[in-house]
């Protein structure tokens, strides 16, 4: 299950968007059933109520499920889209031991997202990772948007697994092309990953290998890119 991922001024936009969607159809139908099929004005009003909040009510769950792609719905309720994929680098600290510095290491985030709630998973060629708790947050003074999230990592190795938990924040740069941010893990690791979004399509993209794969796509401009690619 999903936890919501609102903050309460997204809450706050959300139950108006819908308050006011309910009271038009409500003067609309109530209306229509004085106007054109002479219902007394009472029955009207209530008719026009508990239509509308019916109405209403199979929007929201329609609304509630719908995958948060929109720029025009992103723009009115203010809430920015960062579902799709997103492919880049990141950069630990980690030492092992030998002196060499940790090498650069390719990473993937599949986002989901819809206007309450939000999921990541990411992956690399020998880590998968799955956001426990996530957080879209806005400054609304310098309109800054930035993804908060707690993970757990899974390793496979010579037929043992282990788990890794960690936290990360990143931030959203280039009109909503680019995140960058900071890592931390219980290892205990830190470091910078740094991702350009890729495409909003991620219908079948869950490991590393598929999303590697769309990245290099999206990379050549004389090939066909998935809907909304970065091309």
């Amino acid at each position: 299950m999903n936890l919501l991922s609102l903050t309460y001024p997204e809450l706050e936009r959300l139950l108006k968007f819908f308050a006011g969607v309910t009271v038009v159809l409500a003067a609309l139908i109530g209306l229509l059933r004085w106007a054109a099929f002479g219902a007394s004005e009472w029955a009207a009003v209530w008719q026009g109520v508990t239509t509308a909040l019916s109405i209403s009510a199979l929007a929201f769950g329609f609304f509630s499920r719908m995958t948060w792609t929109s720029p025009k719905l992103a723009k009115w309720l203010g809430r920015p889209i960062v579902h799709g994929l997103w492919f880049g680098n990141l950069d630990s600290n980690y030492d092992d031991k030998k002196g060499a510095p940790p090498p650069q290491i390719e990473i993937a985030f599949v986002i989901r997202q819809t206007y309450l709630t939000l999921s990541i998973e990411s992956f690399t060629k020998n880590q998968d990772g799955e956001s426990k708790v996530e957080a879209l947050l806005q400054n609304s003074k310098t309109e800054a948007t930035r993804i908060g999230y707690i993970y757990e990592l899974s390793k496979l190795y010579q037929g043992k697994s282990s788990k890794t938990s960690g936290a990360g924040e990143l931030k959203l740069h280039e009109a909503g092309k680019r995140l960058k941010g900071h890592y931390w893990t219980n290892s205990p690791t830190q470091g910078l990953i740094e991702l350009d979004f890729v495409t909003r399509d991620i219908d079948g993209v869950d490991n590393f290998e598929v999303a590697a794969k769309i990245w290099g796509l999206a990379q050549r401009p004389d090939a066909p890119t998935r809907s909304g690619g970065a091309s």
